[in-house]
């Protein structure tokens, strides 16, 4: 069941991507449809969705790691942010991009609660989904396979570092280094990667960083609580 449901997930992400670069006329995120193809074929090859963290989770393990994986990528940003805006500086980098980000590009397209809420359903269902189920499911399966779970997690957050610089957000040095080694590296990386292993599944990280990275732009521009 949990594998046709994987296939569905996939098949509508994919074809929500086609469908909006339709509407407004923009590319399709390349990268996001390699991570949702391989995906699939690790998938359709293995018979089993588990191999990319599409799995059930014990609820209240699910909850203790969902709550600890919040706290903590929130501390992280908590302590970044307001000293260096990287996160801030990120987002007014992607905003209007087409390629990379449509999430971000779709909060110039709706205004006010509109706007806040296709980013996150564009990030839970498309963008960050595709992130998640090949860097903290697939890589941290296969490596469990060959390794172990540590080096799992480091590989992949690794291997999301390098993806991120592949990206050139175009930050100034410091609030690179920043967002990089602390939103990417550990942030998404390790904390996210930690939830992963922890569990098996994508769940708690790719929730986790939807819920962190939507607060955080409704402070900044809804509700400028504490940034």
């Amino acid at each position: 069941m949990k594998r046709y449901l994987f296939f569905i997930w996939i098949v509508s992400s994919l074809g929500t991507l086609f469908y909006l670069s339709n509407l407004y006329k923009t590319e399709v995120p390349v990268f996001t449809l390699v991570w949702l193809a391989l995906a699939f074929l690790v998938v359709l090859l293995a018979s089993d969705a588990k191999y990319v963290g599409f799995a059930g989770v014990k609820f209240s393990e699910f909850m203790l790691v969902l709550f600890l994986n919040i706290l903590l990528l929130s501390l992280v940003f908590i302590v970044l942010e307001p000293l260096s805006g990287s996160f801030r500086e990120a987002i007014n980098n992607f905003r209007g991009e087409t390629l990379f980000y449509p999430s971000y590009y779709l909060l110039s397209q709706f205004s006010g609660i509109k706007g806040l809420l296709a980013y996150f359903i564009c990030n839970l269902f498309i963008i960050i989904f595709a992130e998640e189920i090949f860097f903290r499911g697939f890589l941290i399966q296969y490596a469990e396979l060959k390794l172990n779970k540590f080096w799992g997690v480091l590989i992949q957050a690794f291997l999301f570092l390098i993806f991120i610089l592949i990206l050139d957000i175009d930050l100034p040095p410091v609030q690179n280094y920043i967002f990089l080694v602390g939103y990417t590296f550990l942030g998404r990386g390790i904390i996210g990667g930690w939830a992963a292993a922890r569990t098996n599944s994508i769940w708690p990280s790719l929730i986790s960083v939807s819920v962190v990275h939507t607060a955080v732009v409704f402070m900044y521009f809804y509700y400028p609580l504490y940034f």
